[in-house]
């Protein structure tokens, strides 16, 4: 009778359960990918080159373990105060508190059990299928990376699982203790935080404090070392909840007291806000973390993208040299966009290579104005004079040579070099273009065909192609982590800040049919919503881009140019943002507002 009861009491509260189920298997699937690569060691010694990245890691499992925790510890409430009203009434018909407890204990593990499992199923197909779009469209080079790694399956399990077995002993112990009668009236309580004027001033101070340490702390991790990314988290958690509790009351106070409050329902949302203010202050510190941990590894990710190429560009004035261009690799050329092209002529005599000086004064070779990393690749024109006295010596020059190192380089004039006694004229064909990573396919094709023909030494890096390559390799594990982990925070927090919104749902209820009871309009009620929703959106959404802008200061020692991709990072991501928005709006839309208009 007791299971009929609960089954059916589950039944009843069917969209509650699915909005607690959606929340944790996302969390659970997000903590499997971040865990897939924190736990793979040889994944990060292959990928990266930073010493640190291992502690990283370590420093980002230990605060995403401590988010989880907060995560579950919450989503563990709102399945206990769901059902405490039934099982009140459950001890009401005479069920005893140790069976009730019993079946609370069962189905809080088994809710934990099934959203660890289905988690970790969504955790690998997300794993795997954000891994291909990674390496397709960016053409990443990664190594010991398996969208199936136990070690993570095996952690995930143990957290969790671990977690909702001490959820239900929490539940079961606090059931026990709790009276049938306040069991009964558990959606009754309101919790009105008291305005203390110097309580909030000392938090804000406070706030502000720790924000500017874990700022500086990040600007000087070559200083600080290790100790800069524990501290960064610390204080900028602990700052990030003190002004979220002291803002958030004294904003509201403050507008209560304007004309804004009586307009329209603004009076009704702030009380709205006012009343979980407790509550929301520790999700939004928890979002405006993911906010910024997301944020900032799409913008680091996107600027290592954009490093290879910049660093190519700067270290060779043509992208590729290809020598006797046959047929095939003809018609490859001709399928690049954005070219530039220069033909020379060679002719090899014994160990020297001649070239007609007449061709490089009708069409200069154009050379690189510093091969500094900053240079981005300007380039600069000499005479033919100036030319001939740094070409023996300049690297783009040499590279023209099919075997490097093995001949010299000469000039001839065009008389002399048409009486050259040698059999065969050969040609070689510099490409230039403005954007390699779009056409990085046909290039490794034209790369292997020249490489068949003509065999060079392995440490030969000649052309900005090759230099790509390289750079690209050692940042490829490192735009990896950055895009891979960044769309896994934005999916955790998103799950977090929407299963928060809409776990209230259920007493918003109330509030609506009263107002649509004294004939409150459904437009207003509309706006009502979505001003609320829109605040607890934009306040970690801000704060975490703040929090950004001051973080991309650690990445200085590794990018020329840390915040060069930040603009465009801060819009796409709004954009998602804003997409999770709209639809927790319109969900929760018509959870609350009643569907038939009453006239008061």
């Amino acid at each position: 009778m007791l299971t009929k009861l609960s089954l059916a009491g589950i039944k009843n509260r069917f969209k509650d359960y699915l909005v607690l189920l959606t929340g944790l298997i996302i969390s659970a699937a997000v903590f499997y990918m971040f865990a897939n690569l924190a736990t793979n060691r040889e994944f990060v010694k292959s990928n990266t080159q930073i010493s640190m990245a291992s502690q990283v890691f370590i420093f980002g499992m230990i605060l995403l373990i401590l988010i989880t925790i907060v995560y579950i510890a919450y989503a563990n409430s709102f399945l206990l105060s769901m059902r405490q009203h039934d099982y009140g009434l459950f001890m009401m018909l005479g069920a005893k508190k140790n069976r009730i407890g019993e079946l609370v204990f069962i189905e809080t593990l088994l809710i934990g059990v099934i959203s660890t499992i289905v988690g970790i199923v969504l955790g690998i197909g997300m794993s795997m299928g954000l891994s291909q779009i990674l390496f397709n469209q960016l053409g990443l080079t990664v190594h010991h990376f398996n969208a199936l790694y136990w070690p993570a399956i095996v952690t995930t399990i143990c957290l969790y699982v671990g977690l909702f077995l001490v959820s239900g002993l929490f539940n079961l112990a606090k059931l026990v203790r709790t009276p049938v009668l306040k069991l009964l009236h558990i959606d009754d309580e309101v919790s009105l935080p008291k305005r203390r004027p110097l309580v909030q001033l000392t938090e804000i101070v406070a706030g502000l404090l720790l924000l500017a340490i874990g700022y500086i702390a990040m600007a000087k991790i070559m200083t600080l070392q290790l100790l800069a990314v524990p501290l960064a988290l610390v204080t900028i958690t602990l700052g990030s909840y003190l002004l979220f509790s002291a803002v958030i009351v004294g904003a509201v106070e403050l507008l209560k007291q304007t004309n804004f409050a009586n307009k329209k329902l603004h009076n009704f949302t702030l009380a709205q806000i006012m009343f979980r203010v407790r509550s929301y202050t520790r999700i939004l510190t928890i979002v405006s973390l993911l906010f910024a941990l997301a944020l900032g590894a799409i913008s680091v990710g996107a600027g290592f993208q954009r490093q290879a190429p910049q660093m190519a560009r700067s270290t060779s004035a043509y992208t590729m040299a290809i020598n006797d261009m046959d047929k095939k690799e003809r018609n490859l050329v001709t399928q690049l966009n954005d070219t530039h092209t220069l033909t020379y002529s060679q002719k090899i005599v014994g160990n020297t290579v001649y070239y007609n000086e007449q061709e490089f004064i009708d069409h200069p070779l154009p050379m690189l104005k510093s091969r500094q990393a900053l240079n981005n690749g300007s380039l600069k024109t000499l005479s033919i004079a100036q030319f001939k006295k740094v070409a023996l010596d300049d690297m783009d020059f040499t590279g023209l040579v099919p075997k490097i190192g093995q001949q010299k380089s000469e000039f001839a004039t065009q008389r002399d070099f048409a009486n050259l006694n040698t059999a065969t004229t050969h040609t070689v064909t510099i490409i230039r273009l403005n954007n390699v990573l779009a056409q990085r396919k046909i290039l490794d094709r034209l790369e292997k065909m020249q490489q068949q023909r003509f065999p060079a030494p392995a440490m030969a890096t000649v052309g900005g192609f090759q230099t790509y390559k390289m750079f690209n390799a050692l940042f490829s594990g490192l735009q990896f982590m950055g895009f891979f982990l960044g769309f896994a925070f934005l999916a955790m927090l998103a799950s977090c800040l929407m299963f928060k919104i809409l776990s209230g749902a259920n007493k918003d209820v109330v509030r609506y049919n009263m107002l649509n009871r004294i004939g409150t309009r459904r437009a207003l009620m509309k706006q009502a919503v979505r001003g609320e929703i829109l605040t607890l959106f934009a306040l970690p959404g801000v704060l975490g881009i703040v929090d950004v802008l001051f973080g991309l200061q650690m990445f200085k020692p590794l990018m020329y140019h840390p915040y060069e991709m930040t603009g465009w990072s801060i819009l796409i991501f709004c954009i998602l943002y804003g997409v999770y928005y709209g639809i927790t709006t319109l969900i929760y839309e018509r959870l609350v507002i009643p569907k038939e208009q009453m006239n008061g």
